[in-house]
C-alpha cells in the first residue's frame, strides 16, 4: 500500500503519516480482530473436528474390531459349513447303505414270513383235515352208538315182549296143569 504524502520542509508531512499510520493501525486492528474470530472459529471448529475425529477413529476401530470379528466368523462358519457338507456327504452314504441293508433285511423278513405262512397255512390245512376227520368219526360214532342204542332198545323190548310171552306161556301151563291137576 503505497501512499503518496505531502512533502514538508523535513520531509514528508508528520500529521498526514501519523494520520495514516493510525488509520492503517485501525484497519489492521480492525483485520486482527476479524482474523483473531476466524481464527477462534476455526479452532472451535478444529476442535469440534479433531473431537468428531476421534470420535470417528474410535468408532473405526470398533467397527474394525467387529469386522475382524465377522471376520473370524465367516471364516469359523466356512469351516463348519464345509464340516457340515462332508458330515452330509457320509451321513447319505450312511443312509444309503442302511437302506440298502434295510431293504435287504426285508427282503429275507418277507421271505420268512412267506415260509412261515406256508408252514401256517399247512398247519391250518392239517388241522381243518383232523377236524373234519373227528367229526366224520365223531358222527360214525354217535351212529355206532345210536345202533347200539337202538338195538339194545329192540333188545329191550323183544325181552319185554318174551317176558309177556313167557307169562302168558306160564299162565296158559299153569292153567293147564290146574285143568290136568284137578
Amino acid at each position: 500500500m503505497s501512499k503518496g504524502f505531502k512533502k514538508s520542509l523535513f520531509g514528508f508531512n508528520c500529521e498526514e503519516v501519523v494520520a495514516y499510520i493510525e488509520k492503517a493501525h485501525k484497519t489492521f486492528k480492525e483485520k486482527e480482530l476479524l482474523l483473531n474470530e476466524k481464527i477462534d472459529s476455526l479452532s472451535s471448529e478444529l476442535k469440534e473436528s479433531s473431537e468428531k475425529n476421534l470420535a470417528l477413529t474410535e468408532e473405526n476401530a470398533k467397527i474394525n474390531a467387529e469386522l475382524t470379528v465377522f471376520k473370524e466368523k465367516y471364516a469359523e462358519i466356512e469351516r463348519l459349513s464345509e464340516n457340515i457338507g462332508k458330515l452330509y456327504l457320509v451321513a447319505q452314504t450312511n443312509a444309503r447303505t442302511i437302506m440298502d441293508n434295510a431293504m435287504s433285511d426285508k427282503a429275507i423278513a418277507e421271505e420268512e414270513i412267506n415260509k412261515n405262512l406256508s408252514l401256517l397255512n399247512n398247519a391250518q390245512d392239517s388241522y381243518n383235515e383232523i377236524k373234519e376227520n373227528i367229526i366224520k368219526s365223531t358222527y360214525d360214532f354217535v351212529g355206532g352208538v345210536d345202533g347200539l342204542l337202538q338195538s339194545i332198545e329192540d333188545s329191550v323190548k323183544k325181552i319185554q315182549g318174551n317176558n309177556i310171552l313167557d307169562e302168558n306161556a306160564k299162565n296158559e301151563f299153569e292153567a293147564i296143569y290146574e285143568n290136568i291137576t284137578k
